[in-house]
């Protein structure tokens, strides 16, 4: 292990991706004194998303959050073609073609197990608990519900993923990854069928791509008793957690890092 930013314990595996680079990195951060059972928190990024233990990166900042309560993290990102995101700026369609172009749901999914399985296997004894943005919570329901684990999770934790977007973001859903996505019905019989001791999800009231709606549908279909299963709604949040009100700010991830730091211990 080496020092990382802030005395971070931090170590970078690189795991066989199915897809262009053929990479999937994964990061295992920790503070120096984090207890050895401490529970581990495996972030997935949503679709086309970049993520890493750099400060300013959503991932690696509410990584940093999790840590100072306790929690050891793993960063996941998934293999593509190329990892320049600064190079297209804004432009997200064009990043999503050029990194993305012919991957498919299935590919990026097993990227996203390899990620999980990779963490797990330096987590013990503390409990797993994989934690997925939008199209990574996603991911996460579908692999604790299909059998492609080797563990069960000590929970699962979703934020802004939902059974099926809302009709003006469907146009989405031609891009790649996204283009070859089973349908809504495959999605709840995997979340009908996942195994995980709990399942806390998070909701953004602002969030224009998944309706609350369709978010606690995906909770309601998890085979957990209603004590074990948690439905948690951010005021004021965009469905990536990114912005506050309408502005850039990190007030979301600090809820949702808050919320944990009392639900995961």
């Amino acid at each position: 292990m080496k020092k990382g930013a802030l005395d971070l314990e931090t170590k970078k595996l690189d795991v066989p991706g199915t897809f262009g680079d053929g990479l999937v990195p994964v990061h295992i951060i920790e503070g120096p004194g984090t207890r050895a059972d401490a529970p581990l928190v495996v972030l997935l990024h949503g679709v086309h998303g970049c993520a890493g233990p750099t400060p300013g990166n959503k991932y690696g900042d509410l990584a940093r959050m999790l840590l100072e309560l306790g929690a050891r993290c793993a960063i996941v990102e998934t293999s593509r073609r190329r990892r320049d995101r600064e190079t297209f700026c804004e432009d997200r369609e064009a990043w999503a073609h050029e990194a993305f172009r012919g991957k498919t749901f299935r590919q990026d999914h097993a990227d996203a197990v390899a990620g999980i399985e990779a963490a797990a296997a330096v987590a013990a004894p503390g409990g797993i608990w994989p934690f997925g943005f939008s199209l990574g919570g996603i991911h996460a329901v579908l692999a604790a519900g299909d059998g492609s684990l080797s563990f069960t999770p000590a929970g699962i934790i979703l934020a802004g993923s939902g059974m099926r977007v809302r009709p003006e973001a469907e146009l989405a859903l031609d891009l790649p990854i996204l283009d070859t996505m089973p349908d809504g019905k495959f999605l709840a019989e995997a979340a009908g069928r996942m195994k995980a001791e709990r399942l806390i999800s998070f909701w953004g009231t602002l969030d224009s791509t998944f309706s609350e709606e369709a978010c606690r549908a995906l909770v309601e279909a998890a085979p957990l008793p209603p004590e074990r299963k948690g439905f948690v709604v951010i005021e004021g949040a965009d469905h990536a957690f990114r912005n506050y009100r309408g502005s850039p700010s990190l007030k979301p991830l600090e809820m949702i890092s808050s919320y944990l730091g009392r639900a995961i211990f």
